[in-house]
């Protein structure tokens, strides 16, 4: 897939100087002369670096979303950590961390935006509309027949008929066959249904064994799960499938990958059995080559019902209303609570641990909750798990504040063609964490700056690494803070913004949205 390594390409782009300055309340001044004086003696007390840092991290984390819905079938959105039990192998377990987040709430969607002219030098609002949902479509051509995808694709096709200006929308083949990347044009989406066809991994011969069909689709999914990762805003994929044919247990290992990988980014998995009602094929003639007996059909759908409870979707199966099928996988839950924990005395065995959510005080509810997760047989590499961290939250679109930050967007239009974007991210210092060595406060923090289109597609990236070694009194002037700079020569037109600061001593990580339209 052409965007497999644009996320390792991204975070090789450095940035040259960072301007820190100490800020008022409107204006900005350089770094005041007694602190420039600091600088000099015995070792910078800021600088900059183009090195990868190497942070702690917490490598164990196993994060399990979760879905509690009402007698009316209503996501429940006011529960706290405090109401969660969750039990690993039977054993209580400590939540360490917990969000909620709330699907399909626009993330600061507009910008302060100013053009950098003369007569306009104050900022002003510039309301900015943007991509809020991507909807990936992803047909499981390796195992429909053509009955089946006939059906599912007349569906999708009304689907996307009511689709928002403000969705982007892409159709994905599992055997990659066709691949249309996200987009806002109707015709283009037609047209990738149009090319779909049934079974094209079984008719080309490349693979007639059905366990090896069943991993190469599983292995597909992950690409698609790395790509849906680059879009900023809620992230849904549409797994239109018949199901799977065996869940041996390398299947299961495969599939506890995934859902890591769909967790980790935010991705919500909603799966639809492509078959519709179900009957036993033992009654019907009519069902030949469908294969199985009733209970083969309910062991192909497992790995469908998997999905969808691990990730926070939706399993639509046994019903021939496709339109409510689809209508139902488009509704995120609107709430969905990640319950994050590590593992007391992990054995590094690749054992699989059942999972189990309850409420303390139960009541007349339902819970959704991922079923359970494979151990790892190594720990992971610390300073991969941090990039990855950073680079989850990057392309995401949800707001986190775990860090004091404030973001501000400038534009000035050089000419018709070109224009500069500057983004200035102000950081309040003395709310940080800081480690003291010989008499310094230390900490680093990197700052990652990203600039998408208006259809959510990255162009361009910018990471600045800030080397704190400051003295007591260097940081008590530094009261206001800092300011760190970064500026994007593009053309113009209509840009999504997203600054994520992470720092290594509080590990904690914020990230804002922006949007800014040059005309």
């Amino acid at each position: 897939m052409y965007m497999r390594s644009l996320l390792h390409s991204m975070l090789l782009i450095w940035a040259g100087c960072v301007m820190l300055c100490a800020q008022g309340t409107t204006g900005q001044s350089p770094v005041p002369a007694q602190t420039q004086t600091a600088l000099s003696q015995n070792g910078p007390e800021m600088a900059t670096h183009d090195e990868p840092t190497a942070f702690q991290a917490k490598v164990n984390l196993v994060m399990v979303p979760v879905v509690v819905r009402n007698t009316q079938g209503r996501a429940v959105g006011n529960l706290s950590k405090e109401d969660f039990q969750l039990l690993d192998k039977g054993k209580l377990q400590e939540i360490s961390r917990f969000t909620v987040e709330k699907i399909g709430t626009p993330g600061g969607q507009e910008s302060k935006a100013s053009g950098d002219k003369p007569a306009a030098t104050e900022e002003k609002e510039t309301p900015v509309v943007v991509p809020e949902r991507f909807v990936a479509y992803l047909f499981d051509d390796v195992h429909l027949n053509s009955g089946d995808l006939a059906r599912v694709r007349g569906a999708a096709d009304r689907h996307i008929a009511t689709l928002q200006p403000t969705d982007r929308a892409a159709v994905y083949a599992m055997s990659g066959e066709v691949s249309l990347d996200f987009t806002d044009s109707q015709a283009k989406l037609h047209e990738a249904l149009l090319r779909l066809r049934p079974g094209v991994m079984v008719r080309a011969g490349a693979l007639n064994d059905l366990e090896l069909r069943t991993l190469a689709s599983l292995a597909n999914l992950r690409e698609i799960i790395k790509r849906m990762a680059l879009a900023p805003g809620q992230r849904t994929i549409m797994f239109i499938s018949p199901g799977f044919n065996t869940l041996a247990p390398q299947y299961m290992q495969e599939l506890t990958d995934i859902l890591e990988r769909a967790i980790k980014a935010n991705v919500i998995i909603s799966t639809l059995d492509a078959r519709g009602l179900f009957t036993d094929p033992a009654f019907d003639v009519s069902t030949s080559g469908r294969g199985g007996s009733l209970n083969a059909a309910i062991v192909r759908a497992d790995i469908l019902a998997e999905l969808a409870a691990g990730t926070g979707g939706t399993f639509f199966q046994n019903s021939n209303d496709l339109d409510e099928g689809f209508r139902r996988l488009a509704a995120a839950p609107e709430y969905v609570y990640l319950l994050g924990f590590s593992p007391q005395n992990l054995k590094l065995d690749g054992s699989f641990h059942s999972l189990k959510v309850t409420l303390k005080n139960g009541g007349s509810v339902s819970i959704q909750a991922r079923r359970g997760y494979y151990a790892p047989k190594h720990l992971g590499d610390e300073a991969e798990n941090v990039k990855q961290e950073i680079e989850s939250a990057l392309f995401s679109r949800e707001e986190i504040l775990e860090l004091p930050i404030e973001r501000h967007t400038q534009f000035f239009k050089a000419s018709e063609q070109s224009a500069k974007v500057t983004v200035l991210a102000h950081l309040n210092l003395k709310l940080f964490k800081f480690r003291k060595v010989e008499g310094r406060n230390h900490n680093e923090i990197t700052l990652v700056y990203g600039l998408f289109d208006r259809n959510g597609n990255y162009t361009q990236g910018i990471k600045k690494v800030l080397e704190l070694r400051l003295k007591d009194e260097t940081l008590e002037r530094l009261s206001q803070g800092v300011t760190v700079r970064a500026s994007f020569d593009v053309p113009p037109a209509t840009y999504l913004i997203r600054l994520v600061v992470r720092d290594a001593e509080g590990q904690k990580l914020s990230a804002t949205n922006g949007a800014v339209e040059i005309q």
